[in-house]
């Protein structure tokens, strides 16, 4: 009975060890220490608000990221989003920025600029549109594999429409290409 346990033992330390093994190797392939340049995507969800009703829909975006140094990237974007606001109205959003991203590691902390255009239609019909310049900040993490997550604010975008601001916030998966 002893010479089993040990002998189950010994399979059970072999499993530990092979299975520690195979998460090193993981993990060591998703750990980043600088950005990487790339090309990358973005899928997410957008919740919006402007002059007091609000949206929620699908964001859609790609980049190009361009690591100045190892703190530093410069990453030009375009971005849509598809929402829909408590009326069933469509609003379309359509950006197109530029982000600046201080990094830690495999964070990110940084702010950008874009300007928008946006439609709200309902029943066939064009309702309103605005465009105009505008900034938020934004924060995430990217692994070296490529895949990673942000959140993008677009907490001071004005339009063209006097006295109505536009609040977003987006949550992305994201994945780059090195």
């Amino acid at each position: 009975m002893l010479l089993r346990k040990a002998m189950m033992m010994g399979k059970w330390r072999k499993h530990l060890c092979t299975g520690f093994i195979a998460a090193s190797a993981i993990c060591s392939g998703i750990a980043a220490a600088v950005p990487q340049n790339g090309i990358g995507t973005y899928v997410g969800l957008i919740s919006a608000t402007e002059g007091g009703s609000g949206s929620k829909g699908l964001s859609l975006g790609m980049d190009a990221q361009f690591a100045i140094n190892d703190n530093w990237s410069l990453v030009p974007y375009l971005m849509v989003s598809e929402e829909r606001d408590s009326a069933s109205r469509t609003v379309a959003d359509g950006l197109v920025g530029l982000q600046v991203r201080r990094w830690f590691g495999d964070w990110f902390v940084g702010g950008h600029v874009f300007d928008h255009d946006r439609i709200v239609s309902g029943n066939g019909n064009v309702q309103s549109s605005a465009y105009g310049l505008a900034a938020g900040v934004l924060a995430g993490f990217e692994y070296a594999s490529g895949w990673g997550t942000e959140v993008q604010t677009d907490s001071f975008e004005s339009t063209n429409t006097s006295g109505i601001r536009r609040n977003a916030v987006r949550l992305h998966l994201t994945y780059r290409w090195h």
